[in-house]
Formats: C-alpha cells, structure tokens, sequence
C-alpha cells in the first residue's frame, strides 16, 4: 500500500470517528489529533516532538536540521523558516550522503502535512542520522498543519505567509483556518478544483 493511500484510509476513519463525536477532552475532539494518535500507533519507535517544543528548542540555541518532507508544490506554497525540503522517498544511503556531513550534535526534526511522510521519514534515516552524530531524530506532531492550526509564522516564495497547501481535499478538513488553504504556489482558496 502506498504512503498516499495509507493517509487516505487513517485520514477517513479519523475524521468519520472524531466529527460527530463528543469528547471530554478538547484535544481528543480534534480530527488532527486523532490523526497524530494513529501516526503514533503506526510508527511507535519514532520520537516525536510537538511545534511548541521545536520552538523552545530553537530559542535555547540548540542545533536543528529542520526538514520538510513534503512534495515540491505544498513546499512552494509555504514552510517553517529554515527548513530543507527533503524528498519523503529518499533512502537512507541518500540521507547519509545529503546530510550527514551536517548532522553532528544537531537535533534533525522533520515534519510533513500532519505526520504521516514525515514519520516514515524519521524511522527510515533515525540510524544513519544517529551514526553520524545527531543528537536525535524527531517526528514533528501535526506537522504544518498543527503548526498552522496553532498559528504560527510560516514563510512562502513572497515571504511570510498565512497559507497551507492542504495536500488533498480531505485533509483540507484538518485545517482549522480555511482561509489560509491554498493548493499551489500563487493560488487561493478559490483553487480548490485544481
């Protein structure tokens, strides 16, 4: 089963099961973060991290490799300042060669749409990246939807930015501020046929 079509079923049965239901909790009521529960459940042995603690980290002067692993157009819309786009695909033989050299006493935190690529991602390199020193290897939880959700700056080809490439009409739904969707680079709301 492809990673797409993976989403495509963990995305579906999150929002089925969350929409309509009532919740004690306030983060259980979120279909993103029934979404991030089945990222864990799917990916146990890769850390995570959460956006709120990727900025403590970066404000304590700490090493980060931020990467994003999603696909060039939703990287052309918008992205966390200083990340590296990363091919979600690329092996771990790849991700030695690309960026080991860079790696030492760094933490790497990668992120996606809402997890999914990303924590493929991390599970695939957390060795390689590890032998070449980084001081650990992080999902980060909700990727840039969490991250959008929750409000925080991202920076587009023009600068800062308030949009999102959804990565598909479904997971549109996990994107609190619509207004902010986005499907390509230069293109609004109103694109979401395209």
């Amino acid at each position: 089963m492809t990673h797409a079509a993976y989403f495509g079923i963990v995305l579906a049965a999150a929002v089925a099961a969350t929409w309509p239901a009532t919740f004690a909790n306030a983060e259980q009521a979120s279909p993103l973060a029934a979404v991030e529960a089945d990222m864990r459940k799917a990916y146990p042995n890769v850390a995570n991290m959460r956006p709120a603690e990727l900025v403590d980290l970066e404000a304590s002067g700490k090493p980060v490799v931020l990467l994003d692993a999603r696909t060039h157009a939703e990287f052309g819309v918008s992205r966390i300042a200083g990340a590296q786009h990363v091919d979600p695909r690329i092996s771990a033989t790849e991700f030695q060669s690309r960026f080991g050299a860079d790696l030492a006493g760094k933490t790497v935190v990668i992120y996606c749409a809402v997890g999914g690529r990303s924590s493929d991602l991390a599970n695939r390199i957390d060795k390689v990246a590890r032998q070449a020193g980084a001081a650990g290897v992080y999902n980060m939880e909700g990727g840039i939807f969490r991250w959008h959700n929750e409000k925080r700056p991202l920076t587009g080809p023009s600068g800062a930015t308030d949009e999102v490439h959804p990565f598909s009409a479904n997971a549109a739904r996990l994107i609190e501020r619509q207004e902010g969707v986005a499907y390509r680079p230069g293109t609004s709301k109103s694109a979401k046929g395209q």
